[in-house]
């Protein structure tokens, strides 16, 4: 019974905490008023990544940097751009800053591998054959967030 009254106590804390900080609130209403079509909006309010089109309709609107920074950072999407998607979206009004951070999105957040420096034959304590490694118990692996 006292367990009962605990959760029933803390499940309104719990479910609060997961809502929307009050500086996300305001740049959800910033970008509302904007004029951005509903789908992005949706897309924003929902955390979803941003397309390349959303995010030059959100320049196009007038959403300042801040808040599409703001937005990019906290997604922690990664930014595969060529020469064309930088021309296109300087063409569209995307500032400069927002070019620069989308461009070292794979640096910041994209995978690492890690690989062997030194050449050499090793055996493996689980598989028992060779493989490419420095040593007798290199593994190539991936760091995970």
């Amino acid at each position: 019974m006292k367990l009962l009254r605990l959760a029933v106590l803390f499940l309104p804390l719990l479910l609060t905490a997961c809502g929307l900080s009050a500086q996300q609130k305001a740049d959800y209403a910033r970008v509302q008023s904007s004029g951005v079509s509903s789908a992005i909006y949706d897309k924003m309010v929902h955390a979803d990544d941003l397309s390349l089109y959303d995010i030059k309709a959100l320049a196009r609107a007038g959403v300042s940097d801040g808040i599409i920074l703001r937005y990019l950072r906290d997604r922690e999407t990664v930014y595969y751009l060529n020469s064309d998607d930088v021309a296109s979206l300087r063409k569209a009004g995307v500032s400069q800053s927002i070019v620069d951070y989308m461009l070292q999105t794979p640096h910041m957040y994209g995978p690492d591998f890690y690989t062997a420096i030194g050449i050499g034959v090793g055996y493996g304590p689980y598989w028992g054959g060779p493989y490419w490694g420095p040593g007798p118990y290199y593994y190539p692996y991936r760091r995970w967030r």
